[in-house]
């Protein structure tokens, strides 16, 4: 009861209510279109659900063993024969578990250059990103823990309520590809009006 006593809140929520109905009613919006809109949303999110799917049983294998006490999940060991079973049957398609690993090579990619990679300190699936320079790097990548940030925060549009954290690893993202792009272009003797874009203004 006291957080609806707070100065402003209510009628803050009730302005916010007022607008969200005239937006239905400027738009006239019936109960059968809410419904349908709905009904769409819902299937695009079932087909979201079902490419996710497809993914985990092909490129991104997704079983993980877990004990409950490095991680905050019950302990569970998965079957893989009958994870293999299960993509087959819904998909016809067998699991590859090291695809991922043989093919970006996992953490070791101290070979590859102007990578910029970041995890948010939030985001449980942090442990199974590259979260240290790689070795045999060459300066040229570039690792990012965001303090308060959750799954690919900083790849998401802006937000008012942003952290700092996010907002200044976008900034950083950026002038390093700025730096990458002239780099580039420079080391291809390339004049500056046959390059399709000013990277130092259009990023």
């Amino acid at each position: 009861y006291k957080y609806w006593q707070r100065k402003g809140e209510y009628d803050r929520l009730k302005d916010q209510e007022i607008r969200v109905r005239k937006r239905f009613e400027k738009k006239k919006y019936t109960t059968t279109r809410r419904r349908f809109r709905a009904k769409k949303l819902k299937l695009k999110w079932e087909e979201t659900n079902r490419a996710w799917g497809y993914q985990t049983c092909t490129e991104v294998y997704q079983p993980m063993p877990t004990n409950g006490v490095t991680d905050f999940e019950l302990p569970y060991k998965p079957n893989e024969t009958a994870y293999i079973a299960g993509c087959l049957r819904e998909w016809g398609v067998e699991p590859r578990p090291d695809w991922e690993e043989m093919t970006f090579m996992g953490a070791d990619i101290g070979a590859g250059s102007n990578i910029f990679l970041t995890s948010g300190q939030l985001d449980p699936w942090r442990a199974a990103g590259i979260q240290n320079i790689p070795k045999g790097s060459d300066g040229t990548i570039v690792v990012r823990i965001i303090e308060n940030a959750a799954h690919h925060l900083d790849l998401r549009a802006s937000h008012p309520l942003d952290p700092l954290s996010v907002i200044s690893v976008r900034n950083e993202e950026k002038e390093m590809m700025q730096k990458w792009i002239v780099e580039w272009r420079e080391s291809h003797s390339l004049p500056s009006e046959s390059f399709p874009f000013n990277a130092t203004s259009q990023l």
